[in-house]
């Protein structure tokens, strides 16, 4: 029985998800002993009960968080994953999201709302902070939008400075959404829109990162965030160190976290537009999700033309009526099929299908994969 040793900071969503996706592979695929390091008020010293932990359980192989620890780790020639890409070791497998799919989905989760202001809240010279700006600035351009972006006085971290932050929320045309570079500073915006007597989500839609189901919940309004495979990124990084512990080398020394998909609550619950009529046939796609709907009975949920609503409906939302109906439903789908213990059927007749090889294909022909591997590679 190989030992492998795993540290993670296990008090927060992500590295959560990560140990659930160790106990996954540990469960289906493997027999390691699996040791954790004790939580941090348990240590009795910083410097030295590290590598003295190390040193006595002579672990196969280690998941190690901290880039401080990983270089012991590395000196003692043990095979090594590290969980994050902040000052990650040279040449060490490690998990790193994938910014740009995050600044995409985000922008056109929030163009999809009708929203024309985009703004971001982050954390300068934090990489995936960085790289998500990056990117929704990139999609932002590709649609004629402009992203107006918070810069701390603090050029390394967010600031608790809640006056300066409050002084630029009011600063900014409204209604806006903002993409918040994880789910800790969505909270902070949260804290700061409530003294500031700010509206969410119908003057500032506030959008997070990572899920952290717990973080998300607790506040109010509650935090939308996108939702990132990290249990399946941690199942593939033990695939990994299953081979390094067995002689091989890594092929890949990164191993991408995806976003699945956002997941939506108050903060972003709301549609941006002043067209009362596009906002009827919005909610009406919105609360028939569970029925097959055609686009002439969107249309009847208003009170004007087939031709004029296809193009009021299409300059607010960048996507017309029939793409918005299929758009609401894979979304549903998708939700399903991550958070409810359905089967492909069940969910199938859920939301009005009447022949399951029918949804399959429907659904293979939307995502590029099957039902019941999409839930595989995202649970």
């Amino acid at each position: 029985m190989k030992k492998v040793f795993v540290q993670l900071e296990s008090g927060r969503g992500y590295g959560r998800d990560i140990l659930k996706g160790i106990y996954n592979y540990n469960n289906q695929s493997s027999q390691w002993e699996i040791i954790f390091e004790p939580s941090y008020y348990l240590k009795s010293s910083k410097a030295n009960d590290f590598i003295k932990l190390i040193s006595e359980i002579k672990p196969d192989g280690c998941i190690i968080e901290n880039h401080e620890n990983a270089k012991k780790v590395i000196e003692l020639k043990i095979p090594l994953i590290q969980t994050s890409s902040f000052n990650h070791a040279k040449k060490i497998p490690y998990l790193k999201g994938n910014y740009d799919a995050d600044g995409k989905m985000a922008l056109e989760y929030f163009t999809a709302k009708g929203f024309k202001n985009i703004a971001f809240f982050g954390s300068h010279k934090v990489i995936w902070s960085d790289r998500r700006l990056e990117s929704l600035q990139k999609h932002a351009l590709s649609k004629h939008i402009k992203v107006h972006n918070y810069i701390p006085k603090n050029k390394r971290t967010i600031s608790h400075d809640l006056k300066d932050i409050i002084s630029w929320l009011k600063s900014l045309p409204k209604p806006i959404g903002i993409f918040c570079c994880n789910d800790d500073l969505g909270i902070i915006l949260i804290n700061a829109c409530s003294m500031a007597k700010l509206k969410i989500p119908y003057e500032i839609a506030i959008l997070g990162v990572d899920n952290d189901e717990l973080l998300c919940s607790v506040v109010h309004p509650k935090l939308s965030s996108i939702a990132r495979n990290h249990t399946v990124a941690a199942f593939n990084a033990c695939e990994i160190l299953n081979k390094m512990m067995q002689g091989h080398k890594p092929e890949n020394h990164i191993i991408s976290t995806e976003p699945i998909g956002i997941i939506e609550r108050s903060s972003t619950d709301t549609i941006a537009s002043n067209d009362t009529e596009v906002i009827k046939a919005l909610h009406f796609i919105r609360n028939n999700t569970h029925v097959n709907i055609t686009v002439n009975d969107v249309v009847a949920a208003t009170t004007i033309s087939r031709r004029n609503l296809y193009t009021r409906f299409k300059k607010i939302t960048n996507r017309t009526i029939l793409e918005d109906i299929q758009f609401q439903k894979i979304k549903k789908f998708k939700a399903l099929l991550t958070h409810q213990k359905l089967s492909v059927k069940e969910i199938a007749f859920h939301l009005g299908f009447d022949d399951v090889s029918h949804v399959s294909r429907w659904f293979s022909a939307i995502e590029g994969t099957t039902p019941v591997k999409w839930r595989k590679n995202n649970m």
